[in-house]
């Protein structure tokens, strides 16, 4: 055999001469090491928890005492106006009694302008007497509203109105007549007595003695929408 030939060695088999109780060792230090790396990496995990968590507990109890704070001036706002309800009250009962007192409130002057504007040319007026029987059976304590009332026909009234004039003919009469009729709140005008005078400067004419009844329409109702609370 020559140099030149390669030459394979056998491996050389390894023998553990060290004891196996220094193996162990070896391997229950080791365990321990990672045992206190554990520990410790939870221990700084609990230290993180604990801090956070008393973070979080002291933002909470300052929102505590902030809305305890709000709770209290509240609570001093409420009984400054505890009378509020009761002043409350009395404005809904004081309302509720000036619509009931007002319930037959008849507003003359717009009736007396719009008679004005409606009169016939041939007929002028000499005196008016206008009578609110509601009111006055509600101030006598007859009758506690208009509906308790009633024209000779048998329909709910408030009141009348009675019309003292001249006309100058029986057509003039008519048209007196027509004229109440379709004024808004009259109800079953009528003629009670015409007289033909002797004539004077003015001429021949005729006196008019006439009423009519006042229908509910008449009530301004003008106080209802307070007791409404509109």
């Amino acid at each position: 055999m020559t140099t030149l030939t390669p030459t394979r060695l056998a491996q050389m088999p390894r023998v553990n001469l060290l004891p196996p109780e220094i193996a162990e060792a070896a391997k229950l230090k080791r365990l321990k090491v990672m045992l206190g790396a554990l520990l410790l990496a939870a221990m700084a995990a609990v230290v993180l928890i604990y801090f956070f968590v008393s973070s979080q507990l002291g933002g909470a109890q300052d929102d505590l005492s902030t809305a305890q704070a709000q709770g209290n001036a509240l609570q001093s706002e409420v009984a400054t106006y505890a009378e509020v309800p009761m002043v409350l009250a009395e404005v809904d009962a004081a309302q509720a009694n000036l619509a009931t007192a007002s319930t037959p409130e008849i507003r003359w002057s717009f009736y007396l302008n719009d008679l004005s504007l409606t009169i016939p040319k041939t007929t002028r007026l000499t005196a008016i007497t206008a009578l609110n029987d509601a009111a006055a059976a509600q101030l006598g304590g007859t009758v506690t509203t208009a509906e308790g009332l009633s024209t000779p026909l048998g329909q709910a009234s408030m009141g009348s109105i009675a019309f003292t004039g001249r006309s100058t003919n029986f057509d003039a009469v008519a048209a007196w007549l027509q004229s109440l009729a379709k004024q808004k709140g009259y109800l079953e005008p009528s003629v009670q007595n015409v007289t033909k005078s002797a004539g004077d400067t003015a001429g021949t004419y005729y006196d008019v003695e006439s009423s009519t009844q006042l229908s509910l329409e008449a009530a301004s109702g003008r106080f209802l929408t307070i007791a409404n609370g509109e």
